[in-house]
C-alpha cells in the first residue's frame, strides 16, 4: 500500500516537473521573441520615431489646438452717436476679454462686406440718440450682425456679446439708481441678425470642409501608395529602361490622379447640393480653379512621400502621422485657428489645407469671389509649385 502511494506521488512530481519545464521553455521562447522584436524595432530608427516621437508631437499639438473656446473675436463697431455712453460701451466690450474692437468706417452698407471678407466676425451698430435715451431712463436697442457660417462661432460670439452688454447695462443701472426722482432705469438690448447660416446648423459649415479633407486623403494617399507599389512590384525598373524621361514619367503618373480628383470633386458637389441640401452661393468655376491649385499640393505631397519610403505600409504611416493629423488639427477643420496660441497660429501658415478650407467655405457660404479669396489662392499656388518641384527633384534622384 505504501509502495503504491509512493509511486503515485512520484508520478505526480514527474508530471509537475515536466509541466514546469514546458512552461519554462515557453516563457524562454516568448522572452527570446520579445527581445528579438525589440531589437528589430530599435534597429529601425524611422519606426522608432513613428512610434515614439510622432505621438508625443501630436499630443503637444492637439493639446494647444484642440479647443472650442472663442477669444479675441473681431467685433466691428459702427458708432452713430459718438457720445460718452457709446464710447463707454465700446470700452466695456473691449475690456470683457472676448472681443477685439474694430471701428467701422464708410457707409453702413459696407458692414456686410466686413463679414464677407472675414475682417470681422460680428458687427455692432450703435444708433443715434443712444446717450439721450439712456439719460432719460429709456431702453435702447443696438443691432448685431453675426457671421453664422460657423454655427459654434455664431452661438458663442452672440452669447458673449449679450453677456458683455448685460454687464454694461448693470453698470448703468447702478449709476442711475443713485439719482433721485428716477422712476425708470435705462437698459440696452441686442437685436441680432445671423447671416450666411441663419439656422446656425453646424452641418452647413462642416460638410464643405469634409469634402476638402476627403480630396486631400484620396489624392495624396493614392498617389504615394501607387508609386511605391510600382517600386515594390518591380515595374518601376521597367519604366526606367524605356525611352521615357523622368519628367515624362512624373507627369504621366500624376495626370490620372488629377482627373480622379476632379471626378471626386464633382460628385461631392452634387452630393452636397442634392443630399445635404446645401447650395453653393459662389461660382463653381472658381471652386474648380481653386481645387486645381490644391491638387498641386496634395499630389506633390504624395509624390514626396513616395520618395521617402519603401513600402505601402510606410507610406500610409507617414501620411497619417506627418500629414493627416497636423493638417486636421491646424487647418481650422475642427478647431478655430484664432483660438490657438500665437506661435501655433504662425505654424498654421504652413498648412495648405487651411487656405483651401477658408476659400471653400467662403465660396459655399458667403459667395466669395476672387477679390476676397485671392490671398488663399496665391498661397495654394506657391505651396503647390514648391512641394511639387521638391518632390519631382527627389523622384528623379530615386530614378537615377
Amino acid at each position: 500500500m505504501n509502495n503504491q502511494k509512493s509511486k503515485i506521488a512520484r508520478l505526480v512530481r514527474v508530471r509537475l516537473w515536466r509541466k514546469n519545464r514546458k512552461w519554462a521553455a515557453g516563457r524562454a521562447r516568448i522572452r527570446c521573441m520579445v527581445v528579438k522584436e525589440f531589437a528589430q524595432i530599435l534597429r529601425d530608427r524611422n519606426l522608432v520615431r513613428l512610434l515614439v516621437v510622432a505621438p508625443l508631437v501630436q499630443l503637444l499639438v492637439m493639446g494647444f489646438a484642440a479647443t472650442t473656446d472663442i477669444r479675441e473675436i473681431r467685433l466691428a463697431v459702427r458708432d452713430n452717436d459718438h457720445s460718452w455712453h457709446s464710447r463707454e460701451l465700446c470700452r466695456s466690450l473691449g475690456a470683457s476679454g472676448y472681443f477685439k474692437i474694430i471701428h467701422a468706417a464708410g457707409p453702413e452698407t459696407s458692414d456686410g462686406s466686413l463679414l464677407v471678407s472675414g475682417q470681422a466676425g460680428l458687427a455692432l451698430v450703435i444708433p443715434e440718440e443712444f446717450e439721450e435715451r439712456i439719460l432719460k431712463g429709456q431702453s435702447v436697442s443696438v443691432q448685431a450682425l453675426v457671421d453664422g457660417a460657423d454655427s459654434n462661432f455664431g452661438v458663442q460670439g452672440l452669447g458673449y456679446l449679450q453677456k458683455a452688454i448685460r454687464t454694461f447695462t448693470a453698470g448703468l443701472e447702478e449709476r442711475h439708481q443713485s439719482r433721485a426722482g428716477r422712476s425708470s432705469l435705462p437698459s440696452v438690448a441686442v437685436e441680432s441678425r445671423v447671416w450666411y447660416n441663419p439656422g446656425l446648423v453646424s452641418r452647413v459649415y462642416m460638410v464643405p470642409a469634409i469634402m476638402a479633407l476627403l480630396l486631400l486623403v484620396t489624392t495624396m494617399l493614392i498617389t504615394s501608395m501607387a508609386l511605391v507599389k510600382e517600386r515594390e512590384n518591380g515595374t518601376m525598373e521597367q519604366l526606367i529602361v524605356t525611352p521615357l524621361r523622368s519628367g515624362e514619367i512624373i507627369i504621366g503618373k500624376l495626370l490620372p490622379f488629377v482627373l480622379i480628383g476632379f471626378i471626386e470633386l464633382i460628385f461631392a458637389v452634387l452630393v452636397i447640393r442634392f443630399i445635404f441640401q446645401i447650395q453653393m452661393r459662389g461660382n463653381i468655376l472658381s471652386l474648380l480653379v481653386l481645387s486645381l491649385f490644391f491638387l498641386l499640393t496634395t499630389l506633390g505631397l504624395g509624390l514626396f512621400i513616395s520618395t521617402l519610403v519603401k513600402t505601402q505600409q510606410q507610406a500610409m504611416l507617414v501620411a497619417a502621422f506627418f500629414v493627416m493629423m497636423p493638417f486636421v488639427l491646424l487647418s481650422g477643420f475642427a478647431f478655430p485657428v484664432e483660438n490657438m496660441p500665437k506661435p501655433m497660429q504662425a505654424l498654421t501658415g504652413l498648412i495648405p489645407l487651411k487656405y483651401y478650407l477658408m476659400a471653400v467655405r467662403g465660396i459655399y457660404l458667403k459667395g466669395q469671389g476672387w477679390l476676397e479669396f485671392w490671398p488663399q489662392a496665391l498661397a495654394l499656388l506657391v505651396w503647390g509649385i514648391a512641394i511639387l518641384g521638391i518632390a519631382a527633384a527627389n523622384f528623379r534622384k530615386r530614378l537615377d
